[in-house]
């Protein structure tokens, strides 16, 4: 059996994977499938979606779309801080150098990780056009991201919540 982050060989019976530290959790067999759904520590959804840079494809759950927000928002504060100790914040525009670097670079990633979140709601990628109303597309949009997934398949994929390795 491989572990469906790292794709390394996962001994039987274990609850942690030695490599890459995905916590495993046994299933019950249901419908004839048994085997293990793997739970990723919470810095690996943050590379996860890193690694799908630009997969506009398929769904995002909850836990990557957060754990991604949490993992950007920090370090665009410690890069917001390490630019004001250095001197590299420009006070008229109130961004930083490696701020600024950083923001160009994720800014892809962070595309894509909504429309997969909104795709895991059933939602088309084109609701992220929300974001261009002020206040109410901002709500709306941080309600469907709040939203559990859809239950089973829908026309985006089948439910990551569930995936079984």
């Amino acid at each position: 059996m491989q572990c469906q982050f790292c794709k390394e060989d996962i001994q039987e019976g274990a609850i942690k994977c030695k490599h890459c530290g995905s916590i495993l959790t046994a299933v019950a067999e249901a419908g004839g499938v048994s085997g293990v759904i793997v739970e990723q520590a919470a810095v690996s959804y943050y590379t996860a979606v890193l690694k799908k840079y630009v997969t506009f494809e398929g769904r995002a759950r909850r836990k990557e779309y957060w754990f991604f927000t949490l993992f950007n928002m920090l370090a665009s504060m410690a890069l917001g801080f390490v630019d004001g100790m250095f001197g590299l914040m420009d006070p008229d525009v109130g961004v930083g150098v490696l701020g600024a670097i950083y923001s160009l670079a994720v800014i892809l990633p962070s595309i894509a990780v909504c429309v997969r979140r909104l795709h895991d709601t059933n939602r088309s990628g084109w609701f992220l056009l929300l974001a261009l109303i002020p206040i109410i597309g901002w709500i709306a949009l941080i309600i469907f991201s709040v939203q559990d997934s859809d239950d089973g398949d829908n026309r985006y994929g089948s439910n990551p919540k569930y995936r079984i390795a």
